[in-house]
């Protein structure tokens, strides 16, 4: 291509016309990793349609035949210009040259499915968080589509669910409630859907236990009913005329019974509670009396005589006994006086004042003298609001003084079946309390403007019956309102009734979903109430209570199916194995299904939209179809796979995969973050197997880290940048980690297992290793032993610029690196030739009695290395055989720059020998490497036998 760089928008010069191969590759050889002014790059002329500046696709693409890059070091919109190149430029350079090894941190689940948590796996729903890409095999716990939902039939709970698996196909197997197979759990029903199908259309890929015939409905729960329990109309209200005993205040109580009492106190004898005070009553409500006269005889012994004075209007009490004869009345209350022998002397007469022996009334009296056979009654009235100031069983205590206490005097003792005053009745009175309470229950809103059913469920947890010696039939009826509410919220004042009643003769829970299609669709307000009454008369204990447990709005879903999910429908009904489980969520084990690639071609296909539309998809844990899937997934790679991906490498890379061993080629995994590129993905996928990714000339690749017998690359200082090196040593001390620990998950056990190195527990700070995707005990112990081999072996790490030769090196190439940063080392050109004997650009060393060899690096970058001996100046060295092509001494433009050598004894070669880590760019000049020493010793457990699992994992 041709790239046009005009370096000032306002420049009469003309632009410079460069030709590269890559338009990635040429901007980070002209402007390196920080531009220093900002650039526009543009698709051909340069116009609003043909910037791609923020492109990076289109950027590494590069695949148009003309380029322009603008420079303009003014424009105030630089820094975000700088910005987007800067992120091209990372791009390009974590995929042309792999980058740093960037697996998954599992750490970090702010937004993981439950598939990947340590613990408390339960199912959910993950709100505006991605759908689960399962690639592989795993122990699935499905995400909830929508909150599961309970109803009851013939009295027996069962819950409905709706879950989501993953996007894509999968075979789905093992389905469990917790820890038990759905399918031994008595009455429950699963339906796992396939992609594009779903329980409003299609056929269920698998089925268990009996056909769900519902559909998929939008079921919304209120959360303000929770067990509201529905109370007859006898049960919250006092009855009517019932008889109350009134007890002045400062009485000494009756043990057992009832406490001594500082304030005056009403109280339901036994029998009489219907309901209990305590059950409807609080302190600081109110609460109104309202009796009929009543008239009580005052006692008194027989020989007493009363004299009438009908000048003071007084009645004079004498003889024996007469004492307190008057005590008993209450100033301006009415007494009624009957006077046998003298009926003009008796009547109706308010009291104005008394002594004991004395009673002044504010009528006339008729006559005068002695009366012969007389009757004295006090008039009793309570009628009045009170406070109470406190409520315990069968009582109430009230604020202030109510009434007298030489009314009702108490009783000396007390019999439970006798009312506990000085009379064999109490009074008769209506008694009502303010206390707020109705038989309805709230009303309760559901809002939604979509709704066009309500569902009520109603239960008696303890079951329903009465019990005089044996178990008798009880029924209690309810009825539920449903009014009509309008947009915002008010009541139309349409109402729809609906019944309900539930019966039985033990003590087992009885239940039922009342369904209701209103004749409306929108919003609307519910209330309940039950509508028989509470059974008192009964001899015997009746148990009947009814609750309010959910009340549902109920939408229906239109959508024939919810796209490339597959997805479970799920009824469970909440008996003793359900209830009883260890863990409570569903769960499966799962394998993706995809196209299986045979080194040629797939074996099926889906469309733009994921639908498996031709041939053939299988269950598979291969990294090379993982890669394939990934990258042509338009919510993941969306890249055309002929154009981007190398798929016969990474099939040759999956083939010695294989051949190492069947496990380590596998991927596992659960996807959940929507904050994971690309890149990352394909980098976790073949993190796993032992790989890096990386990309050349335009595609994905592998690089497979096995041992490498030779190196591909040669770099002396003829081809290095001047002090730009650094090398670093580390020496084993107890600080540093001397074990290692790796976890991962065991498709046995279905949980996390630990491997740790070395197996005789000689560590004393272990590094801990969680690589995403292991799924395999022998996949595991390969990868710790490689892990806890390099933590051994790597001590040295080297920092190096060298020219553009390394642009050639792939991610895990073992290269030749001689360590300039020593006073000696022996590299360089070779300046002259012949016959067998090489002139160095310096002299070299031979040590004693050890062979010695010399490095040369062709044409093409690759190397050869021949034994050789001293010649015959310090500068000359005699091959042992001829070089594999002819050395360059006098470069021309035909055969480039002289040939580059490392000279060294064999036993100090493998200290030249490293393992490339990172690649990236310094400047438009230099390319930067980092290295560790390359060591055999990091593959010493490759190829010897996988150790029992027992013997490993066994905590």
């Amino acid at each position: 291509m041709n790239i046009h760089l005009h370096q000032h928008p306002f420049s009469a010069e003309p632009p410079q016309v460069f030709e590269a191969d890559s338009l990635a590759l040429w901007l980070l050889d002209h402007y390196g990793e920080t531009p220093k002014v900002t650039v526009q790059v543009f698709r051909g002329e340069p116009s609003a349609e043909t910037d791609i500046t923020g492109d990076v696709r289109a950027i590494l693409e590069g695949d148009a035949p003309v380029y322009v890059v603008l420079e303009s070091p003014g424009d105030p919109i630089s820094i975000l210009i700088n910005i987007a190149i800067a992120v091209v430029l990372q791009a390009v350079s974590t995929l042309l040259f792999g980058g740093k090894d960037k697996p998954i941190d599992k750490a970090n689940r702010t937004q993981e499915s439950p598939n990947n948590q340590l613990s408390d796996r339960e199912n959910r729903v993950r709100v505006m968080e991605r759908v689960e890409d399962i690639y592989g095999t795993v122990r699935s716990i499905p995400s909830l589509l929508m909150p599961t939902y309970a109803k009851y039939i013939n009295h027996q709970k069962v819950e409905y669910g709706y879950y989501c698996i993953g996007r894509g196909y999968y075979d789905v197997e093992d389905l469990r409630d917790g820890d038990s197979l759905l399918s031994e759990v008595t009455g429950a029903s699963a339906e796992v859907y396939a992609p594009f199908t779903s329980p409003n259309s299609g056929t269920p890929q698998l089925q268990i236990g009996d056909a769900i015939i519902d559909g998929i409905l939008s079921v919304r729960r209120s959360g303000s009913v929770d067990g509201v329990t529905l109370l007859a109309a006898n049960q919250i209200e006092l009855q009517p005329g019932a008889q109350f005993y009134f007890y002045a205040g400062d009485g000494p109580g009756v043990p057992g019974v009832i406490p001594a009492h500082p304030q005056d106190i009403i109280y339901q004898g036994e029998g009489q509670r219907r309901p209990n005070f305590a059950s409807i009553a609080e302190a600081g409500q109110t609460l109104t009396i309202t009796m009929s006269n009543v008239y009580r005889e005052l006692l008194a012994d027989g020989g007493i005589v009363i004299t009438v004075d009908a000048a003071t209007k007084t009645y004079t009490a004498s003889g024996p006994g007469s004492g307190g004869f008057f005590n008993a009345v209450v100033d301006g209350v009415s007494m009624l006086i009957v006077t046998a022998g003298n009926p003009a002397n008796g009547g109706t007469f308010t009291v104005v004042s008394h002594t004991g022996t004395t009673l002044t009334v504010a009528e006339a009296v008729v006559n005068e003298g002695p009366i012969a056979g007389f009757a004295f009654q006090a008039q009793l009235n309570y009628s009045g609001t009170r406070t109470i100031a406190g409520v315990e069983s069968g009582f109430v205590r009230l604020v202030g003084a109510q009434w007298n206490p030489q009314v009702y005097p108490l009783a000396s003792t007390f019999d439970a079946e006798v009312p506990p005053v000085a009379h064999d009745t109490g009074l008769v009175a209506t008694i009502t309390i303010d206390n707020g309470l109705s038989h309805w229950s709230d009303w309760y809103t559901l809002p939604e403007t979509d709704r066009t059913e309500v569902w009520a469920n109603t239960v008696a947890r303890a079951g329903i019956y009465k019990d005089d010696g044996s178990k008798q039939s009880a029924t209690v009826d309810y009825e539920i309102q449903i009014e009509q509410l309008d947009g915002s919220l008010n009541p139309l004042g349409v109402v729809e009734t609906v019944t309900g009643s539930l019966s039985g003769a033990e003590s087992k829970e009885r239940a039922e979903t009342l369904e209701q299609i209103t004749g409306w669709v929108g919003p609307a307000r519910v209330r309940a109430r039950r509508t028989t009454l509470f059974d008192y008369d009964f001899e015997g204990n009746v148990i009947d209570e009814i609750q309010l447990v959910d009340l549902y709005s109920v939408s229906p879903v239109t959508k024939a199916h919810f796209g490339n999910k597959t997805t479970i429908h799920t009824i469970t009904k909440a008996n003793a194995d359900a209830t009883t489980l260890r863990r409570r969520e569903l769960n499966c084990l799962v394998s993706r299904k995809l196209p299986i690639y045979d080194g040629a071609a797939f074996s099926g296909a889906f469309d733009a939209d994921g639908l498996h539309v031709s041939g053939t998809i299988a269950a598979t844990s291969k990294i090379v179809d993982i890669i394939a899937a990934v990258s042509v997934d338009p919510k993941i790679g969306n890249r055309v796979l002929a154009d981007d991906v190398d798929m016969a490498q990474i099939w040759a890379t999956q083939q010695a995969l294989d051949a190492w061993h069947p496990e380590v080629g596998q991927f596992n995994h659960t996807f959940d973050s929507d904050e994971i590129s690309f890149e990352e993905t394909v980098n976790a996928i073949a993190n796993a197997a032992f790989c890096v990714a990386y990309r050349q000339n335009g595609k994905i690749r592998l690089a497979l880290d096995r041992p490498q017998s030779t190196s591909v690359a040669l770099f002396t200082h003829r081809n290095k940048k001047p002090n730009a090196e650094t090398i670093t040593r580390k020496f084993a001390s107890e600080s540093e980690y001397d074990g290692v620990e790796l976890v991962y998950n065991d498709p046995d056990t279905e949980d996390q297992e630990t491997i740790r190195l070395p197996l005789d527990g000689s560590y004393t700070k272990l590094k801990k290793v969680e690589i995403t995707g292991i799924r395999s005990y022998e996949q595991a112990w390969f990868r710790a032993n490689r892990e806890y081999n390099r933590l051994l072996s790597q001590r040295v790490t080297i920092e190096t610029e060298t020219t553009t030769d390394a642009r050639s090196l792939l991610p895990n190439s073992r290269v030749d690196i001689v360590d300039n940063t020593r006073f000696k080392s022996w590299d360089g050109e070779v300046i002259a030739q012949s016959g067998l004997t090489l002139t160095l650009s310096r002299d070299v060393e031979f040590l004693p009695g050890e062979p010695h060899s010399i490095v040369l690096m062709k044409r093409d970058g690759s190397l050869q290395s021949i034994a050789c001996t001293a010649g015959a100046e310090p500068n000359q060295v005699v091959l042992a055989g001829a070089p594999a092509e002819a050395i360059v001494t006098n470069p021309t433009p035909d055969d480039g720059v002289r040939t580059i050598f490392s000279f060294a004894a064999d036993v100090a070669r493998p200290a030249q020998a490293w393992l490339v880590q990172e690649i990236g760019t310094s400047d438009g000049q230099y390319v930067r490497i980092r290295a560790v020493n390359y060591s055999d010793d990091y593959y010493a457990a490759d190829d010897e036998a996988v150790p029992a699992k027992a013997s490993v994992i066994n905590d």
